[in-house]
């Protein structure tokens, strides 16, 4: 087979992931748009009593309860607290939803498994992190959303 064929073949078998781009506070973050159930405007949050740090309490969303978590106590991640979260980020998965904080959903971004950096994941996020997919000077920490919720289940 010709080298050209052959490399147009590998290129349609690359699977593009789409993932939806958001910031919290400075670092921007990615969580794969088949998890993202809507984004909406914060509105009024339940506070849970005895619950873990990182559980910001219950927002009712269209009758359900949808526990909402902020990021930044679960991940540790730097964040001035002056600055307030505008939107909470729903995301479905297998059969739960759970509502996260984050101050600026930015777009879709397309990438595939190939461009996600694997080797750059740190401590600091533990398995949280998939890896980083760079899209020209952008930086965006690709979230794992098993891992995630991993973490939070139990709340």
């Amino acid at each position: 087979m010709p080298a050209k064929k052959q490399s147009e073949k590998i290129k349609q078998s690359e699977e593009i992931i789409e993932i939806l781009s958001f910031l919290i506070g400075k670092q921007e973050f990615g969580i794969e748009v088949d998890y993202v159930e809507l984004v909406n405007e914060r509105s009024e949050i339940t506070p849970v009593p005895k619950s873990k740090a990182f559980i910001e309490g219950v927002m009712n969303l269209r009758g359900r309860i949808v526990p909402v978590v902020d990021l930044t106590k679960l991940m540790d991640i730097e964040y001035n607290s002056d600055d307030r979260f505008e939107n909470v980020l729903i995301v479905k998965h297998e059969g739960s939803e759970i509502g996260f904080f984050v101050n600026e959903v930015k777009e879709v971004v397309r990438t595939t498994e190939e461009e996600v950096d694997r080797a750059a994941r740190t401590e600091q996020f533990d398995h949280k992190v998939k890896g980083i997919v760079q899209k020209g000077k952008r930086l965006i920490l690709y979230l794992d959303i098993d891992e995630v919720l991993k973490a939070c289940e139990g709340y």
